[in-house]
């Protein structure tokens, strides 16, 4: 009498495909799978926090002068065809806005670096 189906009574075991979950089934475990390193990049990384804030000096400078340069052409410059205030306008902000995000990360950098996160003191 093979494919026939036999009637169960309430709680035995069913094989159903999909019920993953039931009477005498298990659900597999995720096991955490060792990690394979194919890198030579250290276990915990940190960045170099002296270059980060030399960095973000430089640049902070940098979106400064172009928020100021490019908000002074678009006073100056006419309303017509490209390029006019409105293109100015938003370069203008698109250095203010990355002169705040250096900003941002200079106060990150400095927080960390009081921590004591910056260099390494152990010698090799």
């Amino acid at each position: 009498m093979a494919g026939r189906r036999t009637r169960r009574g309430a709680g035995e075991h069913h094989d159903f495909p999909h019920t993953p979950s039931g009477p005498g089934r298990t659900t597999p475990e995720l096991r955490p799978q060792p990690g394979v390193r194919r890198g030579t990049e250290p276990v915990n990384a940190r960045t170099d926090l002296e270059l980060r804030r030399l960095l973000s000096r430089i640049f902070l400078v940098l979106f400064l002068c172009g928020t100021v340069a490019f908000a002074v052409l678009a006073a100056l410059a006419a309303p017509g065809p490209p390029p006019n205030r409105g293109m100015y306008a938003v370069l203008a902000a698109v250095c203010a806005a990355f002169a705040g995000i250096t900003a941002f990360d200079l106060t990150v950098v400095r927080r960390r670096l009081a921590a004591g996160q910056g260099r390494d003191t152990r010698r090799r």
